[in-house]
């Protein structure tokens, strides 16, 4: 065979046979008579000429080559047929492009991904066929379980919005009837149809929106990987069914009356896990010190630390990089609370508020307290507008009021601030700065006064 070369391959008998390595984290899957991991495939080619010989071999290593994508990846039985021969095609080009073989590798799988297709075409239809080939033949394209999964790598997405981004892709890939796609098989057209079903859904509004703005985030994530044209989205200017809620997309800050009505009620639960003094204390918090709930009820010992007329404490559970801070707390019935929380909690480690328990997707100990706050709310008759949250524009206004520094403020209730001078360049406020926020903080007399009836003073 003079001029000829057959890359694993070997002669017997005048025949030929492939004898193809397997990959040494592989032989675990290939196994002798014995049980011994095997370190070759070796199989007749059927023939003892040349050229004959050089075609097979070359089908039978895309073929093989192939199957050990699809096992490294490992989704036999995990993913649907189709969509896993797409995922093993993809591997198998991304090693065929890497061959210094003039591109016969790399023809013979794209050879394969056609007959694939054709087969497919006949049992799905032209669409679905169309759909696949392209999946199967860009592997450097992102699908979109492929962006769902590079975005849920952030280490600033919570598990509960993971969960939720994952929820949300899977819902659109099983309305178009795929198992994954590229973006641009998400057409507006095809958009458009996706939106008419979930207007034709019981979905409230806010849920139908919620949809809509997580795919769009999956889409601002393409752009960044420049996977699809920047600002470019199919989830853009919908006309969405169903009635607001009352006040949804316009929430606002508590008024004096609402704040003294809240501090003032009535108990509402008997449960010894939420009660009214409970929720007295966290608002009160709340308004003290603009937290976020789940900050709030995040709070252990081992992260506060005693100073002259207060506490310095460590923010570790917060939704945002700039949320997780350290801030000190100053007003006479914040430090009560904390002062009469701290010292029944033992437990360093432990929550000052055992009653909160974890719940919902991430296990947040904010889950069912906010749910119970927000029946209580409701049982007060006040409207969706405002809710524990709003304690935090009562303190940004009070902050604006009295003439705080914005930045010191935005810095002290873990807002992001404005420039890069200060993101980038400053190492941040001092404790003096953020100290002077805190003891600068003073609601009307009426409102002080409860908030010393929630501490014990």
């Amino acid at each position: 065979m003079p001029g000829i070369v057959i890359p694993y391959t070997r002669h017997r008998a005048g025949k030929l046979y492939l004898n193809l390595p397997i990959p040494a984290d592989l032989r675990r899957h290939f196994l002798t008579a014995k049980g011994k991991p095997r370190t070759h495939i070796v199989e007749a080619l059927g023939t003892g000429d040349a050229l004959e010989g050089r075609r097979i071999a070359r089908e039978r290593q895309a073929h093989w080559e192939l199957h050990y994508a699809t096992l490294r990846r490992g989704h036999a039985g995990e993913l649907p047929s189709a969509l896993r021969r797409a995922e093993g095609f993809r591997e198998a080009i991304r090693e065929a492009r890497k061959a210094d073989d003039d591109g016969t590798a790399l023809f013979e799988v794209q050879g394969m991904v056609a007959d694939e297709a054709h087969k497919l075409e006949k049992q799905a239809g032209e669409a679905a066929a169309s759909a696949w080939v392209e999946l199967a033949s860009k592997p450097e394209r992102l699908t979109l379980l492929e962006a769902l999964k590079g975005m849920c790598e952030s280490p600033d997405m919570t598990e509960g919005t993971k969960q939720k981004r994952g929820q949300q892709v899977r819902e659109l890939l099983a309305f178009l009837k795929m198992s994954d796609c590229l973006p641009e098989f998400v057409t507006e057209a095809r958009a458009v149809a996706y939106v008419e079903h979930l207007n034709s859904t019981d979905l409230g509004y806010s849920t139908k929106q919620d949809r809509l703005s997580g795919l769009q985030s999956v889409w601002k994530y393409l752009a960044r990987k420049r996977q699809v044209a920047n600002g470019h989205s199919p989830w853009r200017n919908h006309e969405l069914a169903g009635k607001k809620k009352n006040g949804e997309g316009d929430k606002r800050a508590w008024t004096t009356d609402e704040a003294l009505k809240l501090l003032k009620a009535l108990e509402f639960s008997k449960t010894k896990h939420y009660t009214r003094a409970l929720f007295r204390e966290l608002y009160t918090l709340g308004f003290i010190t603009g937290m976020r709930l789940d900050e709030i009820v995040s709070i252990r010992p081992r992260a506060v630390e005693t100073i002259k007329g207060g506490y310095w404490v460590k923010v570790e559970e917060s939704k945002t990089e700039a949320g997780r801070r350290s801030i000190p707390i100053v007003h006479p019935a914040a430090v009560a609370i904390l002062r009469r929380r701290l010292a029944k909690q033992k437990d360093t480690n432990a929550s000052i508020w055992p009653e909160c328990r974890p719940g919902g997707p991430d296990e947040k100990l904010s889950w069912h307290v906010q749910k119970a706050l927000g029946r209580d709310r409701d049982a007060l008759g006040f409207g969706s507008a405002t809710d524990f949250h709003s304690t935090r524009r009562n303190f940004m206004t009070l902050m604006e009021n009295n003439g705080s520094d914005t930045v010191h403020a935005q810095r002290y209730v873990g807002h992001n601030v404005p420039s890069i001078m200060h993101r980038v360049y400053s190492e941040g406020a001092s404790r003096e700065n953020l100290r002077r926020i805190a003891a600068s903080v003073k609601y009307p007399a009426k409102v002080e006064a409860e908030f010393r009836l929630a501490a014990g003073l």
